[in-house]
């Protein structure tokens, strides 16, 4: 009995494949990192960007364009006006696009969590977990509990850390430079808006 020509056969099977094989989005790198990246964002700032609605087009696309390398973007003016939104838009983009891996803190939650740290004296280890991310962000710095001294020299240290290792850092505040010199010093007030960022009005 004569052999089958399994040569054939497979350059037959060949024949029939497509050309193109188109993969599910879910199933990529990219769906799989868009479906963690939902996971991870608040609900609020997970709807499509409605850019009739925005206050200020031209600075949020200047914080989306942002490519991730230090200095980050400190993205400053008036409640509502999209900051935190624009910085969880570019977050999509290099987290997602990218495959830059962030981290990401209200603010209470840095302060807190930086004491916790300090309380054991580690918190060099604070700075080097976090090192390990691409990217970090800091929402609304300006609503730390101003009772507390403590917590504003958690922001210098912190912010210090971000200018001396450039280490790339998005962060949001409702208030201009002024009013952070009168309430931390010129000092702290260089480090958030010219030495660890960019600055962006909204």
């Amino acid at each position: 009995m004569k052999e089958p020509d399994w040569r054939a056969i497979f350059l037959a099977a060949c024949d029939t494949l497509p050309e193109t094989v188109t993969i599910p989005f879910e199933l990529t790198p990219e769906g799989q990192r868009a479906e963690r990246f939902m996971r991870i964002c608040p609900e609020e700032f997970r709807p499509a960007i409605q850019r009739a609605r925005l206050s200020n087009v031209s600075a949020f696309d200047r914080v989306v364009k942002w490519g991730g390398s230090f200095p980050g973007p400190c993205l400053y003016g008036k409640t509502d006006t999209a900051k935190t939104r624009a910085a969880w838009k570019l977050l999509y983009e290099l987290f997602v696009r990218g495959n830059h891996t962030f981290a990401w803190f209200p603010v209470k939650r840095l302060v807190s969590e930086f004491e916790q740290y300090e309380a054991k004296n580690l918190a060099d280890e604070f700075f080097r977990h976090y090192d390990f991310f691409n990217v970090l962000f800091v929402d609304d710095v300006d609503k730390i509990n101003w009772q507390w001294e403590g917590q504003a020299v958690t922001l210098f240290s912190f912010y210090d850390w971000i200018y001396r290792t450039k280490k790339p850092c998005i962060t949001t505040t409702n208030k201009d430079r002024k009013w952070w010199s009168d309430k931390m010093g010129d000092a702290f007030a260089r480090r958030l808006f010219d030495d660890a960022h960019f600055s962006i009005l909204f």
